[in-house]
């Protein structure tokens, strides 16, 4: 009989490449999680609780008729991302690559070059598509929430300080707020503070207080490829052409629940139904769900992509040179319009600037 080595395996993983090679690691581990309770390996339950009335009035010299005033009910979830990964290692390759391709070495490049990417990529996406689906269960407009305005130097800072009030008027907690960027955003967002602090410094009697200060937030810069909206996850996890960027995502962790349980990990040693290969298997569920009550704990900036999320796209850019493109970002595009002198006043949109280009 196989020996399972789920439990150790995951806290493993967890130990081992969260920390260091996972962007959304924190999401993973949502404070959330520890009110998840797991039926099976694929069904949770999560306990809400509801306070039933408020304060009253007392009046003197009466008694009142004690009763319990909350409701305690349990959400039942079906976790829907069920995946598996194995391999065949052949002896004779373990031996002349002096062990490079051993079983252990094999499994932690997996992990690194296809399992983080894809969980960032998870997570990302579905707290996008669920941010979605909550405003239309809540019958608000399905983008509330996600902003598509072009971002620059001149207003990202009032982007930010948008979504910051957003969650104030929300009564979202500041403290465990996080602020994911892609890397153009961050550096964006970096030089738009220093002349922000700048200008405070050298303006004392005239501070602008508009702006929420960036130490109030933690902040994580996310590679463009792992941070869009969407993914084909058929075989690992890929970018797909109709994706948007997503330049900014603020969250406050808890918002969410993030359950991922290994249902079986197991090596096989070479035998003749493996024709004679190690045989390594594993298969996991796991699942990102935006808890109703707190839906709006999450919002968005997003953009059109651009060649930088995409190599293809930047090389189809170059081989065109002459007039910018789709893959162009909305700063390149103006920046052909100012050479050409066409006026664009008005326009941010990476299509309307596009329609100008001649």
């Amino acid at each position: 009989m196989a020996i399972n080595y789920a439990d150790k395996y995951q806290k493993a993983v967890i130990d081992g490449f969260y920390p260091n090679a996972l962007y959304s690691s924190a999401l993973w581990q949502s404070p959330s999680n520890k009110t998840i309770n797991f039926l099976d390996a694929k069904h949770i339950k999560v306990p809400r609780l509801s306070i039933l009335s408020g304060r009253q009035d007392r009046e003197r010299r009466t008694i009142t008729q004690p009763a319990a005033n909350y409701s305690l009910d349990y959400d039942v979830y079906e976790l829907t991302n069920e995946r598996y990964w194995s391999t065949l290692v052949d002896p004779s390759d373990i031996d002349e690559s002096n062990q490079l391709l051993s079983i252990a070495n094999i499994t932690r490049q997996y992990n690194l070059d296809s399992k983080m990417p894809e969980k960032d990529r998870e997570m990302f996406s579905k707290l996008f598509s669920q941010r979605q689906a909550a405003n239309t269960a809540e019958g608000l407009d399905q983008n509330t929430g996600i902003h598509s305005e072009s971002l620059d130097a001149a207003n990202i800072l009032k982007a930010y300080d948008q979504m910051m009030r957003n969650f104030d008027r929300a009564r979202i907690p500041v403290q465990g707020r996080i602020l994911y960027v892609d890397t153009g955003t961050y550096y964006m967002l970096k030089e738009a503070e220093a002349v922000n602090r700048t200008i405070i410094v050298g303006d004392q009697q005239n501070i602008n207080r508009a702006v929420r200060s960036l130490d109030e937030v933690t902040i994580v810069a996310v590679p463009e490829d792992l941070f869009q909206t969407k993914f084909d996850f058929t075989n690992g996890s890929k970018t797909v052409a109709d994706a948007k960027q997503i330049k900014m995502m603020l969250i406050y962790n808890g918002v969410q629940i993030a359950p991922e349980k290994y249902d079986f990990v197991g090596l096989d040693a070479p035998a003749a139904a493996n024709s004679g290969n190690w045989l390594y298997y594993e298969q996991s569920y796991d699942d990102v769900l935006l808890l109703k009550p707190k839906f709006r704990g999450v919002e968005f900036f997003i953009a059109e992509k651009d060649g930088s999320a995409d190599p293809v796209g930047r090389d189809k850019t170059a081989e065109t040179d002459a007039k910018p493109n789709a893959n162009n970002t909305v700063e390149e595009i103006k920046a052909y319009l100012d050479k050409k002198s066409i006026d664009y006043t008005g326009k941010t949109k990476k299509e309307d600037l596009l329609a100008l280009v001649k």
